[in-house]
Order: structure tokens, then sequence, then C-alpha cells
């Protein structure tokens, strides 16, 4: 599937096509023999994230109220994912850590810890299946895509499809203003969720103008990592905090929440860095240069 507007493809025919590939691959990720496995659950996420990012950009077409009831269906069943989502990346968070940290940092004396998390992400798995038996995936699946299915995408426009990611642009700046006056995870988290629907609504436009938008893209998306593994480490000190005796004992919990506070800081520091250089222009001229990049292009 090509997650891109095509050359001389109107925006209203490209919507509706990446919409279908989308519902297809999410379908695909729930019947699948391995689809209750941590790389399935990933990929079905990222594939609810675009379907989301797309409703968001179609919204003035679609209108606030067909708007609405697609993406919080989307929203709630990305949050059945969540748990087990979360369980397993505090495994590879700890596992980031002590690559980073090797010299303060011992395998065999946070043996027990990854032990304790394999367990409670086997508890999460076998919670997520429990809850699978009782009202099937596949059926809830089914109403979001019938939603979906039925929105009218025919006025959306090339100028709708600019607009919209001119008002990500913008609120990604609101939100990394945000991130300045108060480093904490709530406005890192925020800033993360808008550079993400930036990412996926640029990537729509891969094929103008020979790549004109692909490092500012691959850029997006470097940020959005960074501000991915600031918030998983946040998640697993909040953890530890709520769960000392993971680390078997105190004095260990404080030493390896000391260490993930300090990468904390690093990745942080490189977030805001990258993020004044991305979100430098104002949103006036932001969208100038997006109409000059998209303007060979007939979507």
């Amino acid at each position: 599937m090509k997650y891109c507007l095509g050359k001389d493809e109107p925006a209203c025919d490209g919507i509706v096509r990446i919409n279908r590939a989308l519902c297809n691959r999410a379908r695909q990720l729930i019947a699948a023999d391995s689809g209750r496995t941590d790389s399935t659950v990933f990929a079905l996420r990222k594939t609810l994230k675009k379907l989301r990012a797309i409703l968001r950009i179609a919204r003035p077409a679609i209108g606030d109220k067909s708007f609405h009831v697609p993406d919080r269906l989307l929203r709630a069943y990305g949050r059945r994912l969540g748990g087990l989502r979360d369980s397993a990346v505090l495994i590879d968070t700890l596992d980031t850590l002590l690559a980073q940290f090797v010299p303060y940092l011992d395998e065999s004396a946070l043996r027990p810890a990854r032990d304790v998390l394999r367990c409670r992400h086997q508890v999460a798995l076998e919670d997520f299946l429990q809850r699978g038996d009782e009202r099937s995936p596949a059926l809830d699946f089914g109403a979001i895509e019938h939603r979906i299915d039925r929105l009218d995408l025919h006025g959306f426009t090339r100028p709708m499809l600019l607009e919209g990611i001119r008002k990500t642009y913008r609120r990604c700046r609101v939100g990394l203003r945000k991130l300045h006056g108060e480093p904490c995870t709530r406005y890192s988290h925020d800033l993360r969720r808008r550079v993400k629907y930036a990412w996926n609504q640029l990537r729509l436009l891969r094929k103008c103008r020979s790549g004109i938008f692909k490092p500012f893209i691959a850029e997006l998306g470097r940020l959005g990592d960074l501000l991915g593994e600031d918030s998983d480490i946040s998640m697993l000190v909040e953890t530890l905090q709520r769960h000392p005796e993971i680390c078997c004992n105190r004095v260990r919990t404080e030493f390896i929440i000391a260490l993930a506070e300090k990468r904390r800081i690093a990745l942080l520091t490189e977030s805001l860095r990258l993020a004044d250089r991305l979100f430098v222009e104002t949103p006036e001229r932001f969208g100038a240069w997006l109409r000059e990049g998209a303007g060979s292009r007939r979507f």
C-alpha cells in the first residue's frame, strides 16, 4: 500500500483509496494467527493512528459530526491495545537503559526486574485475550470500518489538505511552547502526539516536487522517535516508583530511576533543539511553503 497521494491523483480519490487500504491492513492484522504478538499489536496501533491522522485532515470536508464518531471509536480501539503495548515497552526500555549505561548497570543484577516485567506482560496478554473472547475485536473494527466507508469525501480538495497540515503544524508550535515553559511528561507526550499527526499527514505529499518534503518528514520522524523514547522512559520511571519491589530493593530502584532521568534530560534537550529548528517558521510561512511544494501536482 502506498501511503501517499499518487501523481495526478485527486485528493478525494487518494484519501478514499488510502482509507480502504488501511482498513484492509487492520483487518488482516486482527485476523492473522500472529495477531496476538507484540509486533502485530504495534503494527495495528500504527495503522489506527494513520486512520486518525487522515480523519483529522479531512474534517473540514466531512463535518464535525461525521468526524467525531469514527475518531472516538478508533481512539477507544487503540486504548484496548494500550495495556499490552505498554507492558511490552517496559521490557524494551529497561533493555535500552542497560545498553546505554553498561558500566553502571549489570545485566545479572537487572535479570530479576526483567523477569518481573515479563510476568506482568504475560498477565496483560492473558487479560487482553480474555477481553477479546468476551467481545470480538474483528466485530468491533467492522463497525469502525463501516463508519469510515460511509464518509462523504467528494468535497475534499487539495487546499483542504494543505490547510489541514498547516493547522497541525500550528498545533505543534503551541505544544512546543508549552514544553519549553514546563519540560514535563505531560507536555512531552502532547507534543509527540501532535508531531506524529504532522508526520503521517505530510507523508501524503511525498511524491510532490521530486521529494521536496522528504527531508522535513524524516526530521519529524526523528523528533517523534526522541519524544517517544522519553515517554517510554517516563512510563518505566512511574512504574518503578509505584512498584519498587520490581527491582528487589529500593536502593537499586532509585539508582535505575536516577539513570533514567539522566537519559530523559538528554532526550528532551535534543528534542527541543530539533523542534526549535523544525517549527521556526510561522504557520503562514509554512503554509506558503506547502503550497509552493505541492503546486506542481494535481491531487
